[in-house]
């Protein structure tokens, strides 16, 4: 199997096949940009999806170490984290089928680092936190209820100094000419740095098609933007576009005067 993208992930065969344990098998790396960021032996067979799963905690670790930077820099922030419902027993690779999301605007309890499974058919996921929780779908929805009942209270309070959106730590890996508001300075996102928040492997779990939807075109459209570099259909995104898209994930907010 050649060398594969998953999000901003680079993923590529170190070296030839070799024998372990009398199974072939495959050294495997991960890469964000040009730094190497983990290595682990596969078997030949294994899949993309396979791949990915292998390197999951190590994702995680990226990502904790990214938040961490964040929480470093602004430590007053108390800003809400998005969490989801998944599926376990229906995925792609690491991938499992959303069932619901919202965010959660209190702690919850029995959040732990980890990756899910098939013990449990459904889990609550807290990517910006690399934590999970087995629960149902039933208890998912008090708990969606009871923090949501927490930000209408939170917004009828006083207005403060808004803090920043949920995944703002996502903006420390993009350089400052893509997320300036001042369009004389921006550029495009290349195709690399959309996939930090668009599809599969990105930091913000969105599909192309949801990220279509989120700013109103349709997906076959929205894919020219994600195509990769040099492909004929790969056009840039708008200024604009690209503005709301990061407005609506939670990662970069928006001026009200925009």
């Amino acid at each position: 199997m050649q060398e594969f993208q998953s999000g901003p992930f680079e993923f590529s065969p170190v070296g030839r096949a070799l024998s372990v344990n009398s199974q072939s098998s495959q050294r495997w790396a991960m890469s964000y940009g040009a730094k190497v960021l983990a290595e682990h032996t596969l078997p030949t067979a294994a899949s993309r999806g396979q791949v990915a799963e292998a390197f999951g905690d190590d994702r995680l670790v990226f990502v904790s170490s990214q938040q961490a930077g964040e929480k470093a820099a602004s430590p007053a922030s108390t800003e809400a984290h998005l969490v989801r419902l998944v599926c376990s027993v229906d995925r792609v690779g690491v991938v499992g089928r959303e069932i619901g999301r919202f965010f959660a605007h209190a702690p919850i309890e029995g959040l732990s680092a980890g990756l899910i499974d098939d013990r449990f058919a459904t889990w609550l996921v807290a990517d910006g936190l690399g934590a999970c929780v087995p629960m149902d779908v039933d208890q998912f929805g008090r708990l969606q209820q009871a923090h949501e009942a927490i930000a209408a209270a939170l917004a009828s309070r006083p207005a403060q100094v808004p803090a920043d959106p949920p995944m703002a730590w996502v903006c420390g890996l993009l350089p400052d000419e893509v997320l300036t508001l001042d369009a004389a300075q921006w550029r495009a996102p290349t195709s690399w740095e959309l996939r930090h928040v668009v599809g599969e492997g990105s930091f913000t779990g969105v599909s192309g098609a949801g990220a279509a939807a989120l700013v109103g075109v349709q997906p076959q459209g929205f894919r020219k933007y994600t195509a990769s570099e040099g492909a004929s259909s790969r056009q840039s995104i708008s200024f604009a576009m690209w503005h709301l898209l990061l407005h609506r994930l939670g990662v970069q907010r928006l001026p009200e005067s925009v």
